[in-house]
């Protein structure tokens, strides 16, 4: 495959991606991510749902200090903290939503800049996000909270995928005009603003550097990485990927998540 346009922005998905199963980032990808930013110049941006400061982390870990995504594109931000841009949801339609989940009996977290909010007696569900995450959130009254907090997205999670596509059918019924869902995992059910994805944080990176689609590549797996992939001009689907993310792709790793499929398509298509 020959490439007419040198890509200067590489984007990277965490989960199934960037990281192997234990969600540590393999040696061979920091090395390669290493010698193509700064042998060779390339932007990297860490594209995550995941919020800031875990996303953050895995920068650290990497070694690398560009301007980077988080919660799906809701926020776009340089290393220092600077917001480049920024989508939330109204409030109200927080609760309202907030109010349905909890109804199905899903644990309802609202994610604002790098913080994170669950209902008391969802202690399970937080449990679960500070070790997924890397970052400890609190335990609040959420409708208190909404009444003056616009979140940037929400997450619902059930360990009952019913539950989570029940309330993926409500939330669309009610709310398409002003919010996106979809489903991230089985269990998971995530909730942005309308029209916010982690293809429009790539096209404020282009807009921030200078640069056009045809600059960059995406690296992703899963079905929450199609959008990213899109607004890529070198597409590129990680061999552990469904067979239906791999056919928007122009390349497809042989290398899975375990054995450094992102440090591949970086040697392969960096010069």
């Amino acid at each position: 495959m020959q490439m007419t346009c040198p890509i200067k922005l590489i984007s990277i998905d965490v989960d199934f991606t960037l990281v192997n199963d234990d969600k540590k980032v393999p040696k061979e990808n920091r090395k390669a991510i290493l010698w193509a930013r700064y042998q060779r110049g390339v932007h990297i941006a860490i594209n995550s749902g995941r919020i800031a400061p875990s996303v953050r982390t895995y920068m650290e870990e990497i070694g690398i200090d560009d301007a980077y995504p988080s919660l799906g594109g809701c926020i776009v931000q340089k290393a220092d903290g600077t917001i480049i841009e920024e989508h939330s949801i109204d409030n109200r339609v927080a609760l309202e939503i907030r109010n349905i989940g909890r109804s199905l009996d899903c644990g309802m977290f609202m994610y604002h800049h790098d913080n994170w909010f669950l209902d008391h007696g969802m202690e399970y569900w937080a449990d679960s996000e500070a070790k997924a995450s890397r970052t400890k959130g609190s335990l609040t009254d959420l409708e208190v909270l909404l009444g003056t907090t616009k979140p940037n997205k929400i997450l619902a999670a059930h360990l009952n995928p019913d539950n989570t596509t029940e309330l993926e059918k409500q939330v669309k019924a009610r709310f398409s005009d002003v919010v996106d869902c979809f489903k991230s995992s089985p269990w998971y059910l995530e909730i942005v603003p309308k029209g916010v994805n982690k293809g429009t944080a790539i096209q404020a990176l282009c807009r921030h550097y200078g640069i056009g689609k045809d600059n960059v590549m995406a690296i992703g797996d899963y079905y929450n990485d199609v959008d990213m992939l899109n607004a890529s001009g070198l597409p590129v689907a990680m061999a552990n990927s469904p067979s239906d993310v791999k056919d928007i792709a122009k390349y497809v790793t042989e290398a899975d998540n375990n054995h450094s499929g992102v440090a591949e398509a970086i040697y392969k298509f960096i010069f």
